[in-house]
């Protein structure tokens, strides 16, 4: 997948409650091993208005994105990652995909990488367990296995379903306990990701980090004012990695 800017939407529901909103996102995606040779469109450990920091991925350390991605896929692949890049100021990303790709339209596997704002973080691995492509109408199934909301329990499971062509994005992400279910979606269609785009859309949409987090509070306040259940953070199991991989269909 080439750099891109995706100009999308991010929209959730939850069914006990019926609360729902929509709101307006942009990111990229980008090759990873562009990211690790310093050579992305945005910039790597430098000063930006959009910019990346290795460290907030993958192994969390500065080293490698491609090493640890093909220890976690357990296999070599076409990389990208698609994420909230940081601001200027600030970085918070709720989730990224490393999308692993055999060639053109062949989706293999998708690494989504789970950040809370505790903290803390969580890796599911979705893929089929016999290594076929992933299709449009595939649902992989997983264990929800990490917090990340004071008002959803640590126990479900997620249904992953990825529609992702040359410029659309799809990741549509369903959780249910039995008794509430919550859906999720990114959607985004492409624009090519040039130092022309890139400072076009940053003026215009320059603190993205700093609106996802504030979004995710207000719904929270408005969560709290329904008096919706709360739960306690739980100590983060381990290990941080969960895979998915039990299939289903549209």
């Amino acid at each position: 997948m080439s750099a891109q800017i995706w100009h999308g939407r991010h929209g959730a529901r939850l069914s006990s409650s019926g609360h729902n909103f929509t709101y307006r996102a942009q990111f990229v995606s980008l090759s990873v091993e562009e990211i690790d040779a310093g050579a992305s469109p945005i910039p790597v450990d430098r000063l930006g208005l959009w910019r990346l920091r290795k460290r907030d991925y993958g192994p969390q350390d500065g080293t490698s994105l491609r090493v640890w991605a093909d220890e976690m896929l357990q296999g070599q692949y076409d990389l990208s990652l698609v994420t909230l890049p940081r601001s200027a100021i600030y970085g918070f990303n709720p989730v990224s995909f490393w999308l692993a790709q055999d060639g053109p339209g062949k989706l293999r596997a998708v690494i989504a990488e789970v950040s809370s704002t505790f903290g803390e973080r969580h890796c599911y691995i979705i893929r089929h367990a016999n290594g076929q492509d992933i299709a449009p109408t595939d649902r992989l199934m997983g264990e929800k296995m990490f917090h990340v909301s004071p008002f959803l329990p640590r126990n479900g499971r997620y249904s992953f379903r990825f529609d992702i062509q040359n410029n659309r994005f799809g990741a549509f992400i369903d959780w249910s306990n039995g008794a509430t279910s919550l859906g999720t979606s990114l959607t985004g269609k492409a624009t090519a990701l040039t130092q022309k785009t890139l400072r076009k859309t940053a003026l215009r949409h320059p603190f993205q980090p700093e609106k996802a987090m504030a979004l995710i509070h207000w719904q929270a306040a408005k969560l709290a004012a329904r008096r919706m259940p709360f739960h306690r953070q739980p100590a983060q199991l381990t290990p941080h990695t969960t895979p998915a991989e039990r299939h289903g269909h549209d």
